[in-house]
């Protein structure tokens, strides 16, 4: 097995040599890109079906917190990236519509939960199952060994995503 050549804090160029870490790193990239115009594209057809009922902002928002539900409201500015007032007032524009509902944690009613309310929950299902079909149409070429080569592959780039959670560094 070979050793990982890349150390944990070591300065990896931004151009030029180490070229084989540049190789290894684009494809990372490109991988990531076609994943996010893929998802993008899907996302942006899907809220057409629900335009006239929320804004294409908030559909955004609620695709971003639909696996974390039920949160408090600072996992959804974790999650979204908003500030604690855009998501107080996201929060309350879902509720207003329907799609969430707030009630106090049993163990510290200082915390309020957000949930899906019913409703809200059949809907975002069958957003995922019409994604998974989407998905699913890209694979539907490869053989069992590449699914589970896929599969291993994308377990493995989670792994290594969630064990760094938030802790992005700087340059």
């Amino acid at each position: 097995m070979k050793k990982n050549p890349i150390k944990k804090n070591e300065q990896v160029p931004l151009s030029g040599k180490p070229e084989h870490l540049l190789d290894r790193v684009e494809v990372f990239k490109r991988m990531c890109r076609i994943l996010e115009i893929k998802r993008k594209r899907f996302i942006e057809n899907d809220w057409q079906h629900y335009a006239k009922l929320i804004p294409r902002q908030q559909f955004l928002h609620l695709m971003n917190v639909r696996h974390s539900l039920p949160c408090n409201l600072a996992k959804i500015m974790q999650v979204t990236g908003m500030t604690s007032a855009g998501a107080s007032i996201f929060v309350d524009k879902m509720v207003k519509q329907g799609a969430f509902e707030r009630h106090e944690d049993g163990n510290d009613r200082r915390n309020i939960i957000i949930s899906f309310t019913p409703r809200a929950q059949q809907i975002t299902e069958r957003i995922d199952d019409r994604l998974n079909r989407y998905i699913f149409q890209y694979f539907a070429d490869c053989s069992d060994g590449e699914l589970e080569m896929l599969e291993q592959a994308s377990r493995l780039v989670c792994r290594v995503l969630d064990a760094r959670g938030d802790e992005d560094s700087e340059l």
